[in-house]
């Protein structure tokens, strides 16, 4: 860090500072804790399974497809759930049925999304106090539940910017699924109980590759380690008419059939490469890579080839052409997941050269890598222009993070000396990319009293928007390991790749 700042204040006689994340310090300072009541009182039945609901019809879409709804939904419609009780004497229940901390963790994620829940984000905050109280009790004690459990709980804790509370809750579930032999394919007589393990397992790969994202993000779990088949598709999960899937490992071979692959199988594929592609970004990236992309061993020219087999290798259902399709199917929100995950792997990739000079490399090589950008970022911002205003967007995390990347991008981009985009890319005004983020800062901005996290965001645009405007405008050729990029507004660069 000490060496960028360096460069930034010598090189290009700029004076900087940099501000530690709450996150990246040892200990951060905290509002108030607010007082919880000793025990928690559930909302009546109703209130409570319309908060459920809710998680099915959102929280489930994303990563985690962990339970299966219709047995989830009976037990809480039957005479057997009593919320007054069912905390303190919970029933007996099956490996497929709620117990109280898988309950608690999911009206902490999602009861701040209850428009009909009186104070809601209190609630929400509540639900997930007691949720951790429960569960620490239980940290010695592995089982599927609590496995669900922390891993839903993970995603609330990183909602609300608690992140290292959120690593250490997918650690848990990680190290519990190991224990319990959730990463070996199931061998039970029901397999409808086999495939909600099958979930669990991928459930907690999911959600650590989105948490341990970036430079210094550390996997709490090894894909080498698991050894389950891929999820079945969603319709053949809800009828408990399971088909065997393939394993993850086998989806590049020729003679699997694809087609059969369902999209959630697809989308932990494609998060290795998001991994991959996270890591070369923060920790090498296009500054210390010393390879030219356009080398066929350099590690920016594998992971797009990666990518462009990957979609290739799509079934025609799973084209993000076909987005209108899967609005009318119901499936919109599990497609929009999977795609901005995909859309969010290239713009990391071709964001980190679109500052080179555009007469570098084989001819037309940038502006082929630009203008793939720039339809990948239409792509990623019309998932929210199409989704939102029929409330089918997955309100998550890693969903914010979409639109905090396309916004910081849409910036990005606008901060590139406009004479010599304009060259290149008569069509793409720097206006139209300055209104993209506008649209980013109002879907976040719509977002900001349900997700902590979310606020962070909007300041780190709103500061990107303030060094846009104030930036000079000099740019120069540099020399970069034997090719040339453009230099310009270093600073604003520097606060989009480490904020």
């Amino acid at each position: 860090m000490s060496a960028i700042l360096s460069y930034l204040s010598n090189e290009l006689n700029l004076s900087c500072t940099y501000t530690l994340k709450a996150s990246q310090m040892k200990k951060k300072s905290l509002a108030p804790k607010p007082k919880h009541s000793p025990t928690v009182v559930l909302p009546d039945k109703d209130l409570i399974i319309e908060t459920v609901e809710i998680f099915f019809e959102n929280q489930y879409k994303g990563i985690f497809p962990i339970f299966h709804k219709p047995t989830f939904m009976s037990f809480l419609r039957s005479d057997e759930f009593n919320p007054t009780t069912f905390i303190e004497s919970p029933p007996i229940t099956t490996p497929l049925q709620p117990n109280p901390v898988v309950l608690l963790a999911i009206l902490a994620l999602s009861a701040r999304l209850q428009n009909t829940l009186p104070d809601a984000l209190n609630a929400s905050l509540d639900f997930g106090w007691h949720a951790r109280k429960l569960v620490s009790e239980e940290f010695d004690n592995p089982s599927l539940s609590n496995v669900q459990a922390l891993c839903v709980l993970s995603s609330h804790e990183w909602g609300e910017g608690n992140a290292s509370r959120s690593y250490m809750y997918v650690g848990l579930a990680a190290r519990m699924a190991m224990i319990l032999g959730l990463n070996e394919e199931p061998t039970r007589n029901n397999e409808l109980e086999n495939e909600v393990r099958r979930r669990a397992i991928w459930g907690v790969y999911m959600m650590d590759r989105c948490n341990s994202s970036g430079r210094k993000g550390h996997s709490c779990i090894s894909l080498s380690d698991i050894h389950v088949r891929l999820p079945d598709h969603e319709r053949n999960f809800i009828f408990g008419e399971i088909q065997t899937q393939c394993f993850r490992n086998d989806v590049d071979k020729p003679e699997t059939d694809r087609t059969k692959v369902s999209c959630n199988g697809f989308m932990i594929y494609l998060f290795e490469i998001w991994r991959e592609i996270g890591t070369w970004v923060g920790v090498t990236g296009s500054k210390l890579e010393p390879l030219a992309p356009w080398d066929p061993e350099s590690p920016f020219f594998k992971l797009s080839k990666r990518l462009d087999r990957f979609e290739e290798q799509l079934p025609s259902a799973l084209n993000f052409s076909h987005l209108e399709e899967h609005i009318s199917f119901g499936s919109a929100a599990d497609f929009a997941y999977f795609h901005g995950l995909f859309f969010l792997c290239r713009i990391f990739l071709n964001r980190e050269y679109f500052y080179a000079s555009p007469d570098i490399g084989p001819p037309g090589w940038w502006n082929a890598l630009t203008a793939q950008l720039f339809e990948t970022l239409d792509k990623l911002d019309s998932i929210a222009k199409r989704l939102k205003p029929m409330n089918l967007m997955v309100i998550a995390p890693f969903t914010g993070f979409q639109v905090f990347t396309a916004g910081a991008t849409s910036l990005y981009i606008a901060a590139y000396p406009p004479k010599v985009l304009k060259q290149h890319f008569p069509n793409q005004p720097t206006q139209r990319f300055k209104a993209m983020a506008r649209d980013c800062l109002t879907t976040l901005n719509s977002w900001r009293q349900s997700w902590g996290l979310g606020k962070n965001w909007i300041e780190t645009l709103h500061k990107l928007e303030e060094i846009k405007h104030n930036a000079n405008p000099a740019c120069f050729i540099r020399g970069n390991q034997g090719r040339r990029s453009i230099e310009c507004n270093a600073q604003f660069r520097f606060i989009v790749y480490f904020s």
